[in-house]
């Protein structure tokens, strides 16, 4: 079951990550959590604390009139195998190729997936390794 799961953190699509880190720690006293890079890309990846809520915030290609947008929202899953078996099961469609890792994030990387949900935003579990 995937109910009742804390929040991990909230992903944010921008223009440019350091403007937007720069704004989560300099206006609204934010707290760098992590800073990382993806194998392949030439920018950094920020996990940004402010108040109890964490964004993880990177950039990518976005339409001509936007300058950042949500792009996912992510649940601590303590069972990453478990928790996926299940969505697959209740046919959850599943937007990432099933359960993927990131070996540079964390101490000892992290894996997770995402389903997509009925209003069209997607829907992350993430277990840290």
């Amino acid at each position: 079951m995937i109910k009742n799961r804390a929040l991990d953190h909230i992903g944010l699509a921008v223009e440019d990550v350091e403007a937007a880190k720069d704004f989560y720690v300099s206006v609204l006293g934010g707290e760098i959590l992590g800073k990382f890079r993806c194998e392949g890309n030439d920018y950094n990846v920020y996990f940004v604390k402010v108040g109890d809520t964490v964004y993880e915030m990177y950039q990518e290609p976005l339409a001509p009139d936007a300058r950042g947008k949500i792009d996912h929202i992510a649940y601590v899953s303590e069972d990453i195998d478990a928790d996926y078996k299940f969505c697959v099961d209740a046919g959850y469609t599943i937007c990432t190729d099933g359960i993927e890792g990131i070996a540079t994030f964390w101490e000892n990387g992290c894996r997770f997936f995402k389903i997509l949900s009925p209003t069209g935003e997607q829907i992350e579990f993430a277990q840290k390794c």
